[in-house]
């Protein structure tokens, strides 16, 4: 019977200054053995094989910081995926039999969902990547093996599990209202109704006003800031 391999796959979620929704994604060699001129580049999610004598949550946190050298976030299991064929494609075979013995056997993936505020990290590539991106959620590429079906079922979880805490983690501390609705937009991929978005939120008491301004928004009236309360983030 072949062995079945368990990995784990890290959507990592930021929220940039110039307002859109980004996931962290990877670049490797197709082929690490070949000349840098032949070898083409693959795009990926953050991930890897768990170790043996490895519980999935410290190993999360050790193929993340591994990759993209960030460490201390917020991570949470939000699915499985199990397709056999998943690491099948030619592709992804001739990047696996450069670092793997066995790059046919059946691999598993626990896909973690994660949130960072952009602002207060600067990833940097280490081990097999060769860079790290930030990639607006409408504009990823194809990605290895089954990651694109990853990063849809981490948005349809963000669309289900979105709340005041995870606003908080990917928005800055002090945060416009028109930031807070186009996080909510670019998540629920829709638009919502500014006069109504903020009445609701504004009713139900999660946020408060700071005495600050933003100065350097567009044309008109400068916007207030607003944090959350902090028995909220």
């Amino acid at each position: 019977m072949s062995k079945i391999n368990i990995s784990i796959d890290c959507v990592v979620f930021g929220f940039d200054s110039d307002l859109s929704l980004k996931v962290l994604l990877i670049t490797k060699k197709e082929d690490p053995n070949a000349s840098s001129k032949k070898s083409k580049t693959q795009t990926a999610l953050p991930g890897d094989l768990i170790k043996p004598d490895e519980e999935l949550d410290p190993a999360a946190k050790r193929i993340l910081k591994s990759l993209t050298s960030i460490d201390e976030i917020y991570l949470k299991q939000f699915a499985i995926f199990s397709d056999p064929n998943r690491v099948k494609q030619a592709k992804d075979q001739l990047w696996l039999r450069s670092f793997r013995k066995n790059p046919e056997e059946r691999v598993v993936t626990v896909g973690y969902i994660s949130l960072v505020n952009i602002q207060d990290f600067k990833p940097q590539a280490s081990y097999f990547a060769d860079d790290v991106i930030w990639t607006s959620i409408n504009e990823i590429p194809d990605l290895t093996f089954d990651h694109n079906q990853i990063v849809d079922a981490a948005m349809e979880f963000m669309k289900k599990e979105l709340n005041h805490k995870m606003s908080s983690i990917l928005l800055p501390k002090n945060f416009t209202l028109p930031q807070l609705q186009k996080l909510y937009e670019d998540v629920l991929d829709k638009k919502i109704d500014k006069r109504n978005f903020r009445k609701q939120i504004l009713r139900e008491g999660v946020i408060v006003k700071t005495t600050n301004i933003n100065k350097t928004g567009r044309k008109g009236k400068p916007a207030a800031f607003y944090q959350f309360h902090e028995e909220n983030e």
